[in-house]
């Protein structure tokens, strides 16, 4: 990409020997067949619009995929019809010979699909790798409920904000049900969740951790618990809801996947890459800073884990769909 790398006026961390000897082992003994010369970029083709979240995600690790493949250039293409889903036929439908490579972030992608009476997107496209995992974080405004047993004896009297329904953080409060029973709240965006949280409005608000990091770290909000397994790093203080008796786990991922048929020698290339990038300290300092958590999974298991997700998401949709059913 036409812009300047991160952590350019330092060694990168990945050694270039290291690097070689991955194209070695991978057979790319004629690495421009494979990735492309520098004046012939692979496209990344992102289901958002210029500026969004999927987007600025996307534009940010793209330096990273270069540093890691030298011989790779990415230029970000957006094609944001019917919420993503779009570019799910693009690249399923895309000639092989033009190296592009599908952005992916679950369960958002797999709802949408869900709620259009699509099949699941995996049966059209590979699903190759993921990179980022994206904690949702349960928050309050300070001088509000403290954790999770202050929320719960406010009963009907407080109301759990949550962004738009079909967003990971609408999922996991939706699975509180039975453990956190407030009334719940959609709101049109996390942005506007949060400042409901923020205000008072609501007595709570789930959140993906990017959209919340930020304003824990300031003051701005009180952590009342991560749906988390243990701990995270980027915020140590802050309880998991496992701690406080609500076994909730909830995150969101960001990935790739190519068409079916792409060239063997380029899915093997982008896939070491991307283990790569994954271990990249520049990369892990980038996803800190946007609460967020490297976390590597290659084709099988993030084939699994988003075949997973698409089977849930029908088995709620069919009992008590999040929308309104369309006529």
């Amino acid at each position: 990409m036409t812009r300047q790398r991160p952590g350019e006026a330092t060694a990168p961390h990945v050694p270039r020997r290291a690097l070689l000897g991955l194209a070695g082992a991978l057979g790319l003994a004629a690495p421009r067949l494979a990735l492309g010369a520098r004046g012939n970029p692979a496209e990344l083709l992102v289901g958002a619009a210029p500026g969004s979240a999927v987007d600025l995600w996307a534009r940010g690790v793209a330096p990273f995929l270069e540093r890691a493949l030298p011989r790779l250039t990415l230029a970000v293409r957006n094609h944001p019809g019917r919420s993503g889903l779009d570019s799910i036929s693009v690249l399923a439908e895309a000639d092989p010979a033009r190296r592009v490579i599908g952005v992916v972030t679950t369960p958002l992608l797999l709802a949408r699909a869900v709620e259009n009476g699509e099949p699941f997107p995996g049966t059209r496209i590979a699903p190759l790798a993921a990179v980022v995992e994206e904690s949702m974080v349960l928050v309050g405004a300070h001088g509000g409920p403290a954790d999770v047993a202050a929320l719960r004896e406010l009963g009907d009297r407080g109301t759990l904000g949550t962004p738009a329904p079909g967003s990971a953080a609408h999922f996991a409060a939706l699975r509180l049900d039975g453990r956190l029973d407030l009334p719940r709240f959609a709101f049109p965006s996390a942005a506007a969740a949060r400042q409901a949280a923020v205000s008072g409005h609501v007595a709570a608000a789930m959140l993906p951790l990017p959209d919340a990091i930020g304003w824990l770290r300031e003051g701005k909000l009180h952590g009342i618990g991560i749906a988390a397994a243990r701990r995270s790093p980027l915020l140590p203080e802050l309880a998991t809801l496992k701690e406080q008796a609500v076994d909730l786990i909830a995150s969101a991922q960001r990935g790739f996947a190519l068409n079916p048929a792409a060239p063997q020698g380029f899915r093997d290339a982008l896939l070491g890459g991307l283990e790569g990038v994954a271990g990249d300290l520049d990369f892990a300092e980038q996803c800190a800073s946007r609460g967020q958590t490297p976390r590597f999974l290659g084709p099988e298991p993030w084939g699994r884990l988003l075949a997973r997700a698409d089977s849930e998401l029908r088995r709620r949709w069919a009992e008590e769909p999040w929308l309104p059913r369309r006529a």
